[in-house]
């Protein structure tokens, strides 16, 4: 099952891990996708030991760079060819309370399986010379992809973690599959008793910015609707074509804001995306909400954002408003009738009747 593409790399990591005396193997998203026969570059390792020392040995071997998360002893390695590794230790995971950060055990792989948030990804194969793509399946993570049904492993996964909510959307939206009836009906009562109210807006942003990134996002926004999720991201919001229109993920989060009109800028405040990008789309939104040409340049990025919420505008009316303070401060004006000029000139500019400078002076005079 496993590519012919990965196999040299993980042949490798096998022996190595061998030669150590640990057990090792292939694990969750990745083992999907090789049954589905979908590509992927991000490869989840465990062991049962420490995976120090492979981490260690990836990076001598094949070049880049790793990196330690100490809490979950968990090394993140990307490879000098971009491919990326997450070798962990095989543990067993308990909730202190529902939504908080696991706290973690050693364990082995069965634990470790049973850890993940769904049926379909809580699969292995051995990566050790002797048994190399030997299988280990112990809940029917097979049966699930061939039914194409989304499968808890245990009734407390929705609280324990209520990112599997989002994650279990994107599934269903990307490969087309359904919730078995015992999940469908605790996702609907997790979000009807308000379980992603528990994750911070850190979480939340991160689990919709993943949203943002599927192929498929007609239909993950449509089981987010189905499962009254939508809401817990921000009120009022919902699925509009125009969001595909967005070349990135920065864009459709303009995009957005911009459909969500006057809430539009509590959107982006409350997602806490940074001053520099929530600034950026919140110059973008301005211009969509007063439909006026812009008193400084845009960037490429705001530019996208306003031409996907307004399509067929004229070139001229994204650029800088021709007229600037100075000219009305030299023809005497002051105060408030410079504003108030400004705003007469760029929503004329906005409308296509001023297309130039020349034109906006003798507009003036």
């Amino acid at each position: 099952m496993i590519p012919r593409k990965h196999k040299e790399w993980l042949q490798a990591i096998g022996k190595y891990a061998d030669k150590l005396g640990l057990k090792a193997w292939v694990v969750g998203g990745a083992v999907r996708d090789f049954y589905m026969g979908k590509d992927t570059k991000d490869l989840d390792l465990t062991f049962e030991g420490s995976p120090e020392s492979v981490a260690g040995f990836c990076v001598r071997t094949w070049g880049g760079e790793k990196r330690k998360f100490s809490q979950f002893n968990t090394y993140r390695v990307t490879l000098a060819n971009g491919l990326k590794l997450d070798l962990v230790q095989a543990r067993k995971e308990t909730y202190a309370r529902p939504g908080a950060l696991p706290q973690v055990t050693p364990s082995d792989i069965k634990d470790d399986l049973f850890r993940r948030d769904f049926t379909a990804n809580a699969w292995a194969l051995s990566i050790l010379p002797k048994n190399f793509g030997a299988s280990y399946d112990p809940f029917g993570a097979q049966k699930a992809i061939d039914k194409g049904i989304i499968k808890i492993l245990h009734e407390r996964s929705f609280s324990d973690d209520p990112t599997r909510l989002y994650r279990a959307a994107r599934f269903m939206g990307r490969f087309g599959w359904t919730a078995e009836r015992k999940t469908a009906r605790l996702m609907l009562d997790a979000s009807r008793e308000e379980y992603p109210f528990i994750l911070s807006r850190e979480r939340v942003r991160q689990e919709f910015i993943k949203v943002l990134e599927e192929k498929k996002l007609h239909e993950v926004f449509g089981v987010l609707e189905q499962y009254e999720l939508l809401p817990y991201v921000y009120p009022g919001l919902k699925w509009a074509d125009v969001i595909t229109k967005g070349k990135s993920v920065e864009a459709k989060l303009g995009i957005c804001a911009c459909l969500l009109g006057a809430s539009g800028p509590e959107f982006l405040l409350h997602l806490h995306l940074g001053k520099e990008l929530t600034h950026e789309l919140l110059g973008a939104w301005n211009v969509v909400d007063t439909q006026k040409s812009p008193l400084s340049a845009l960037t490429p990025l705001q530019e996208s954002v306003i031409r996907a919420m307004c399509p067929g505008l004229k070139h001229t009316a994204l650029e800088p408003c021709f007229i600037k303070g100075r000219d009305l401060r030299d023809m005497g004006m002051n105060g408030r009738k410079i504003s108030s000029a400004m705003e007469r000139f760029s929503k004329l500019q906005w409308a296509g009747r001023i297309v130039n400078r020349e034109q906006a002076l003798s507009f003036l005079e």
